[in-house]
């Protein structure tokens, strides 16, 4: 099973997406986490260069490579969905649809391009409010974090494609904890 965390910038997918490993460890359920983007591969490197303002790319490039950084992970997602019950995805492709969608792409492009990756099961998006996102982090912001207007479209489009794909909204305005149980209700539910 593929559990994907989803949500805007600074919305706790890192956090909540290891406080949801430790608890399925508790109850002996096998997981690996995978964080996307990968940084550390050729194509994730470009990436982060771009997001730091190193490199300018159309946005039909950008999401080429956020999905190519996905396909260069390929191998490894399959091989550890094959030995773990749960794979825990902190951002997967539905990402590349929100901000791509936001960027202005056809949305059927968009999955065109991770067409033939292992899906989602599960997709839950941590919904938290730009004022809160940047409480969270206030300095060394990325491209994509750091306008307050894109961010705002990035929440809402979030909102609209989870209607629309089924993907669950979790309130991540709350503590650490009330959103972790908020998130175990609706996998305990699917497991």
């Amino acid at each position: 099973m593929i559990i994907t965390i989803e949500g805007g910038d600074q919305a706790g997918k890192k956090t909540q997406s290891q406080l949801l490993a430790n608890a399925l460890a508790k109850k002996r359920i096998k997981t690996k986490i995978f964080s996307f983007p990968y940084y550390t591969t050729p194509i994730g490197k470009e990436i982060d260069r771009y997001l730091h303002g190193k490199r300018s790319y159309p946005p039909q490039v950008i999401h080429c490579l956020l999905a190519a950084n996905r396909w260069e992970k390929l191998n490894e997602i399959k091989k550890a969905n094959s030995k773990n019950s749960v794979v825990i995805m902190n951002r997967y492709y539905e990402s590349n649809f929100v901000y791509g969608f936001v960027n202005g792409m056809n949305l059927s492009w968009l999955e065109s391009l991770d067409k033939g990756l292992p899906k989602s099961n599960l997709v839950i998006v941590l919904d938290v409010t730009q004022k809160e996102s940047f409480v969270r982090k206030k300095s060394q912001r990325d491209r994509f974090e750091k306008n307050k207007d894109f961010s705002q479209k990035i929440s809402k489009t979030y909102r609209l494609l989870a209607k629309r794909f089924g993907w669950k909204l979790v309130d991540a305005s709350g503590t650490k904890q009330e959103i972790h149980h908020s998130i175990m209700k609706i996998v305990s539910k699917r497991l």
